[in-house]
């Protein structure tokens, strides 16, 4: 031990005890309770912890102590840790910031979360704790305050050695878990015999902790990293052991023929704090799990995903504090591929994975501010589905306007097909602009614009596949967009003025009607909102877009932005904003990505023609409705940028079609859903915030927080009700993600439905 302590002491990070200062990460508590902070990098997501952990103490060494239960935790501060390497980054702040303002040998007592027999791979908690933090420690002590006074504060003699020192230190502040007799066993192959001192040994550290903490082991605070796969402490999913409840110390056998003894469930719940520190990529889709209304049980939720056990009850998730660096909120990046006119054409997507083998895959097609608007069905979907929210790709940059859309609406109906032919259902959600690249796709179905829709059985195989998918999947519109909503925002832009200049009341509503029913009833734009008035508005734009200067001119703009975002202080200050972590994660990463001249040429793109795009956009109902395909549409009543007056009537429309086509009485009744969510905002009065509710997916507030809730629980409910009756009709294999909803949700066909009203 002494010489691994020696070798040790020298990589002490401190040259002198003053604390490097830096701009502190905002904590801010989420609706699920938890607390997250997001900085710009590991070492500034470890120094805040350690700063949190530092007034935990003081207010635990000023006040909190008196009340506490038994005398050992009104002497000391008791910490649980946790091994990986993300620890270590704690431990350096520790000692680079704290190292004299919190005393480490006089009150802090350390424990560990889990202990194995030696798996590959695995790095002792105990081993880590002391070489990384209390033999430094030590040499930082010595170094500050002398060694004959450190060896006086440990009751040694003068004379005694840096290792003494370290030695002393580690048997006052460390409990440790002692598995050397079970990895003997285990090497001689005596399983038994190892499993027998395994349960001895942690017979005796529940005792030893009980004796301390009493029976509910409450820590002061409890120090852990968490694994992509939710992995919190020992607990990986699936673990039997998860579903014990009372604290205690757990015995846990592995694949590998290894033991682990580790503190389970009830004792990570009980502690008094909880700071978990993330680091590494794909940890968003572990974390997104707090924020889920899961319909399964969450009992098996924990089981999928361990971290929500922290999620029991409202008290257990307010005592987590989450301390993230931006590169674990990052997700994985897929890429769909296909050849056109003889090139290989790559569109990439952010993937969250799911956790059911070749279930639902949805696909979302994003507006115009980029594919982070959708970080929020990202992390919330269910996680059995596969969710990708698809980049647009630099391509289109290089097509002429009336190209663009349908270049788009190709890469998605590629990966539909794809995954279509491997029996996935594929759910498209459309926002915003994306609405154009959804009726594209439903526009690829004719022959050409000015085609007559052909009926199912003279369609291509192709073309057919492409129907089954959407059959089995639907289609929904979540505040898409249409050449109409030009001219309503133009409407709701002089509500605004009008408020501030005569004090008129806020009113985002637009055009009080935007279609008019023909005698045929079929719908045409009412007079008040001319078309082609709006492009005789965007041929400035076009013009622009056409001179040698307008792409540098762009791009410079672009890379100025960029730069100023790749500054660290401009970084944190962004992530340091009052808002769900959601959101602060899209800050920078939207406008670091984002390619200017790429969406100013899909504003361009999509009002070029707006007479031409607004009939494209009414026949892609009629072909919803001549293919049965299922559809939703969900839009907030206050939507600045696009008309919930549109929506609604374009609703009316496709259900009074389904009604007559099906000859049922009530929407409930239909074989083919047609269905329409609107969102209503929970304050009296109409904030002055015109874009969130049109961004509500980004959840830019508390009250966007809540829609974006409501908007993944329609989703939720129309995928899976579609998907089942899918499977229903043979089109798609059983999932038992589908099945587990319908049953805790009491859904039922509409067949069934009538069958309960007759």
């Amino acid at each position: 031990m002494g010489d691994r302590l020696s070798r040790a002491f020298p990589a002490s990070p401190l040259g002198n005890s003053r604390r490097r200062k830096a701009q502190a990460p905002e904590l801010i508590q989420e609706e699920s309770g938890i607390h997250v902070a997001i900085s710009g990098n590991l070492d500034s997501a470890a120094r805040h912890c350690a700063e949190v952990m530092r007034s935990q103490y003081k207010r635990w060494l000023q006040r909190d102590r008196q009340a506490a239960w038994g005398q050992y935790k009104r002497h000391y501060f008791t910490v649980a840790v946790g091994g990986g390497n993300t620890i270590k980054s704690v431990y350096r702040a520790w000692l680079t910031d704290h190292h004299s303002d919190i005393d480490w040998i006089r009150h802090t007592r350390f424990f560990l979360l889990e202990e194995s027999s030696g798996e590959p791979g695995w790095e002792s908690a105990e081993n880590s704790l002391v070489v990384n933090f209390i033999a430094p420690l030590a040499g930082v002590l010595i170094r500050q305050k002398g060694k004959n006074v450190v060896a006086r504060a440990l009751s040694l003699a003068l004379s005694a050695s840096l290792d003494d020192i370290i030695e002393e230190m580690i048997a006052r502040m460390v409990h440790p878990l002692n598995l050397a007799g079970v990895k003997q066993a285990l090497d001689r192959h005596q399983h038994a015999r190892a499993l027998q001192l395994a349960r001895a040994e942690s017979k005796r550290y529940q005792q030893d902790i009980q004796a301390r903490l009493g029976g509910s082991m409450s820590f002061h605070l409890v120090v852990s990293g968490i694994g992509k796969d939710g992995t919190l402490g020992a607990f990986t999913p699936y673990t039997p052991e998860l579903t014990a409840r009372p604290s205690g110390v757990a015995v846990l056998r592995q694949e590998s023929g290894a033991i682990r003894v580790a503190l389970n469930r009830g004792v990570l719940t009980n502690a008094e704090r909880v700071s978990l520190i993330v680091s590494g990529s794909l940890k968003l889709k572990a974390l997104g799990r707090f924020e889920m209304e899961e319909s399964a049980d969450f009992e098996q939720t924990v089981m999928e995903t361990p971290l929500r056990m922290l999620r029991e009850t409202p008290e257990i998730a307010e005592k987590v504090y989450i301390f993230a660096d931006e590169q674990s909120l990052h997700f994985d990046e897929t890429v769909f591929e296909y050849r056109e006119k003889g090139e290989t054409i790559r569109n990439k997507a952010e993937t969250r994975a799911g956790d059911e083998l070749n279930g639902v895959h949805a696909l979302l097609m994003h507006g115009f501010m980029g594919l982070f608007s959708f970080t929020n069905l990202l992390i919330r979907l269910p996680s059995s589905w596969t969710v990708s929210a698809m980049h647009r790709g630099g391509h289109a940059k290089n097509l002429e306007s009336d190209e663009i859309f349908p270049h788009y609406a190709r890469a998605l109906r590629k990966a539909i097909l794809k995954n279509w032919r491997q029996g996935r259902p594929t759910p498209v959600t459309s926002h915003s602009i994306g609405g154009v690249i959804s009726d594209h796709l439903l526009l690829s179905l004719l022959d050409d614009y000015d085609a007559p829709i052909r009926t199912y059985e003279d369609l291509t195989p192709q073309n057919r596949q492409l129907v089954d998918a959407l059959r089995a999947s639907g289609m929904i519109n979540l505040a898409t967009w249409a050449p109409s909503d030009g001219l309503n925002t133009g409407e709701n832009v002089r509500a605004v003025i009008s408020h501030y200049r005569h004090n008129t009341p806020l009113d985002f509503s637009g055009f009080p009607r935007v279609y008019q029913k023909e005698t045929d009833n079929t719908l045409r734009v009412v007079d008040d909102i001319d078309l082609e008035h709006g492009a005789r508005s965007m041929t400035g734009l076009d013009r622009f877009l056409t001179r040698w200067f307008a792409r540098p001119l762009i791009g410079g703009l672009n890379q100025w932005i960029r730069r100023l975002l790749n500054n660290r202080k401009v970084q944190q200050r962004m992530l340091n904003s009052d808002n769900p972590y959601i959101l602060r994660l899209v800050n920078g990463r939207l406008l670091r990505v984002a390619s200017f001249y790429g969406l100013v040429k899909e504003i361009n793109a999509s009002m070029h023609d707006p007479v031409e795009y607004q009939r494209r956009h009414l026949k892609s109902l009629d072909v919803l409705l001549a293919y049965d395909i299922p559809s939703m549409t969900l839009i907030h009543e206050d939507d600045f940028l696009v008309s919930a007056t549109r929506h609604r009537q374009e609703h009316n429309y496709l259900l009074r079609t389904r009604l007559a086509k099906e000859n049922v009485p009530r929407e409930q009744d239909l074989e083919v859903p047609a269905r329409f969510v609107l969102l209503k905002r929970q304050r009296e009065e109409l904030a002055m915030d015109p874009l969130n509710p049109h961004l509500l997916i980004m959840a830019t507030s508390g009250e966007g927080n809540s829609m974006a809730r409501q908007v993944t629980a329609a989703m939720t409910r129309f995928v899976n009700e579609t998907v089942y009756n899918a499977i229903r009709r043979g089109q798609v294999h059983s999932l038992d993600s589908v099945g587990r909803w319908m049953a805790s949700h009491g859904g039922k066909t509409s067949k069934q439905r009538k069958r309960a009203a007759a």
